[in-house]
């Protein structure tokens, strides 16, 4: 995990939240088991990403 800093987590955090409302509306019009795992992927990662941005940002206070 090297070179990896907060802005690039930040980053990849907004473009899982865009994946994930994207697939949220489409989801709601047409509902989709595929669609549904896909979107609690998303969320999984996205815990996983907030949980690392917040162990950088407290190393580095």
């Amino acid at each position: 995990m090297t070179n990896l800093n907060a802005q690039v987590l930040h980053n990849y955090a907004n473009y899982l939240e865009r994946r994930f409302d994207r697939l949220e509306l489409k989801e709601l019009r047409a509902p989709d088991s595929r669609r549904e795992q896909q979107m609690e992927h998303y969320l999984n990662e996205l815990d996983v990403v907030l949980e690392l941005i917040n162990q950088i940002e407290s190393e580095t206070k």
